[in-house]
């Protein structure tokens, strides 16, 4: 069902999706920007990927104490926040960008097929990513009490999010290589 969007994506009018897929880069230029600037702000002990990976409650309670005692924990819980407008463009970027890619190979092409998957993985990354950072309002309501078995799958749902991204980037480089050596080889087979 959700490929079969994707797929509806690559019918628009090239100019229409060359048009949202520029807007979504653009966007998620923005707002990651904002998101970065906030999370140093919070001043997080740690980056990104290790803070929400170590399935570890008293580690994650003891970064979320170190903000609480240097009075950022409030910066932290927007950040969150702001988290939630990336990773809509970052499902933005599956959809639009990663369809745009994918419209180099040819319809229904081994290509073509590689970048719709590789937009419908970094889409499914976006997802795992807003119900992480749900999870982690949770926690967040008690920071340093919340029950510790909250931390499996909230770093379960991360871990799944970077699979999942970095799967969608991995495909899409395929999916590129894919149209360049259909076209090239004359092997519209492959893209």
């Amino acid at each position: 069902m959700l490929l079969n969007i994707f797929r509806k994506v690559t019918a628009l009018p090239i100019w229409t999706h060359s048009a949202c897929a520029a807007g979504t880069i653009i966007m998620f230029q923005w707002i990651k920007g904002k998101l970065d600037a906030s999370y140093a702000a919070s001043q997080h002990p740690v980056d990104y990927f290790t803070g929400q990976t170590t399935f570890n409650a008293d580690t994650i309670k003891s970064y979320y104490a170190e903000m609480q005692a240097i009075g950022t924990l409030d910066i932290y819980w927007t950040t969150q926040v702001i988290d939630f407008g990336f990773l809509l463009s970052m499902a933005c970027i599956g959809l639009f960008v990663y369809t745009l890619i994918a419209r180099l190979s040819r319809c229904e092409r081994f290509g073509r097929r590689v970048g719709l998957i590789a937009g419908l993985s970094i889409t499914l990354g976006a997802l795992c990513d807003a119900i992480e950072n749900s999870w982690s309002f949770i926690m967040l309501a008690n920071p340093t009490g919340f029950a510790d078995w909250l931390a499996l799958p909230y770093s379960g749902f991360a871990s799944v999010k970077f699979a999942l991204i970095t799967l969608g980037m991995g495909l899409v480089l395929i999916s590129i290589l894919c149209s360049i050596i259909g076209r090239i080889a004359k092997r519209p087979s492959i893209g």
